[in-house]
């Protein structure tokens, strides 16, 4: 797995714009101001839009690097509904905080609660190779005529379409779960 630079905090992002708009600043110097009030890499994000804002592209362009990210679009979206529609921006973007903020947590709720079935499908492959080594030290007369007789062979031949079976079943219920 490649290493990663730490990730933007949407839910921060949304908190730190609510605060400038609170504040009176229009959303081109609330973008501006926002940066730094979050963590760098939220700080590079925002100054990423407060640079295109700067440039003269229009709001949603400008704030397309939010928008690219999971969830971002909620918090354009709130900005645009209330450009054309008017509202309380506010209170749209502290409530878009909230609800990706309890997104993450569910994400990391729901990691945590599959650990065991990831650990598992990990072990299921290595458990049997193990179980031959351990009993090729313990009893190499047995792991002899388990490798060159018929019986020996079809009870390895079970336990490895056991294995896969295991395997396909643990690999099922992680893609099911989105992990």
């Amino acid at each position: 797995m490649r290493a990663r630079g730490p990730e933007p905090d949407l839910p921060e992002i949304a908190r730190a714009l609510a605060r400038g708009c609170a504040a009176g600043l229009p959303v081109p110097e609330a973008v501006s101001r926002a940066q730094a009030a979050v963590d760098d890499a939220s700080g590079l994000l925002l100054a990423a839009c407060a640079a295109r804002l700067a440039a003269g592209d229009p709001t949603r362009v400008a704030l397309d690097p939010i928008a690219a990210r999971p969830g971002g679009m909620a918090i354009v979206g709130a900005i645009e509904l209330h450009a054309e529609l008017g509202g309380d921006l506010v209170a749209s973007l502290f409530a878009v905080a909230e609800g990706l903020a309890d997104r993450e947590r569910l994400r990391l709720e729901a990691r945590a609660q599959t650990a065991q079935a990831r650990i598992a499908a990990r072990a299921i492959p290595l458990a049997p190779l193990a179980s031959l080594g351990l009993l090729g030290v313990l009893a190499p007369a047995a792991l002899t005529a388990l490798l060159t007789t018929g019986l020996g062979l079809g009870v390895l031949a079970v336990a490895g379409g056991l294995t896969l079976v295991a395997l396909v079943l643990l690999r099922r219920i992680a893609a099911g779960a989105g992990l």
